[in-house]
């Protein structure tokens, strides 16, 4: 299965789940060099295809393993301690990581079993966002496409011959 038919339907179904993102993208550390990085507007979604550990089950053919992780990043309002300005904003950021699990909790893809929720993370604070990171199982079919090649088929001559060589006196 190409990573692509993996990436593409994720990316469309956070839009679906999330109307609220504005920005989606592959996981490439954007969000750590922020300065090497164009400015990333947040609510941001990305997403990593991890290691995939594949098991043969006929010739070129293949099952893989695989945990695909979501990474949600969300302006970080202010504090959350009681009688704080914006106490009510920042809390109501806790429910958003129930919003992916809510959107790609079952979520397939033909040639890939529906995510299954494996982990989520502790929330990680940076200096204006708050990260949500929630890790999926899934399965993937790999299948090698055989086209070009020929094996022929061996045609055996399987008539029986009788050969008389007695001769009788």
């Amino acid at each position: 299965m190409k990573r692509s038919q993996i990436y593409k339907p994720l990316r469309d179904q956070a839009i679906k789940g999330m109307p609220y993102l504005k920005f989606r993208d592959l996981q490439k550390n954007q969000m750590h060099a922020p300065v090497q990085n164009y400015p990333i507007p947040l609510p941001a979604i990305f997403i990593e295809i991890g290691d995939i550990r594949f098991s043969n089950l006929l010739e070129h053919d293949q099952k893989g393993d695989s945990v695909i992780s979501i990474y949600l990043y969300l302006d970080l309002v202010t504090d959350s301690f009681d009688g704080a300005e914006g106490e009510n904003e920042t809390i109501n950021l806790l429910d958003r990581m129930d919003d992916v699990f809510q959107t790609f909790e079952g979520f397939a893809v033909p040639g890939m079993t529906p995510l299954v929720r494996l982990t989520e993370f502790k929330p990680q604070y940076g200096t204006r966002f708050i990260l949500y990171r929630v890790d999926f199982t899934t399965t993937v079919d790999s299948h090698k496409e055989q086209g070009g090649m020929f094996i022929p088929t061996p045609d055996p001559d399987i008539r029986s011959k009788v050969v008389n060589d007695f001769k009788f006196s």
